[in-house]
């Protein structure tokens, strides 16, 4: 929440002081749910690597990750989403690692238990 501050100077010379509160757009910790988290090296990765997840993929994501469990996966699994590969440890709910898919040549992906393709 952002907290603006408007100062009117009235006839008498006073300040009268007016606080507004006004939500901020959408940010992205807000989009996080709380059964979705990403690592901060997955984070660092989306920074480096200028990757945007917008609330849509991190709905994806998500369903990703309940199918995953449906079929008894625990461990980490791959996530391909376009151009995008995520590591994403299922047990924990967690977004291990994101990887530009076009970058991934001679990468080695160990211990997945399986690969979902959203």
């Amino acid at each position: 929440m952002t907290i603006n501050r408007i100062g009117n100077i009235n006839s008498n010379g006073l300040n009268n002081t007016k606080i507004e509160r006004k939500e901020n757009a959408q940010g992205f910790t807000d989009l996080l749910s709380q059964s979705l988290k990403i690592s901060k090296h997955a984070n660092e990765r989306l920074q480096t690597q200028n990757i945007n997840i917008d609330s849509s993929t991190l709905t994806k994501l998500e369903e990703a990750i309940k199918k995953a469990e449906q079929k008894g996966l625990k461990n980490d699994v791959l996530v391909l989403n376009g151009d995008i590969a995520y590591i994403v440890n299922i047990k924990n709910r967690v977004v291990v690692t994101v990887k530009d898919v076009n970058s991934l040549k001679d990468n080695i992906f160990t211990n997945i238990d399986g690969v979902l393709m959203i």
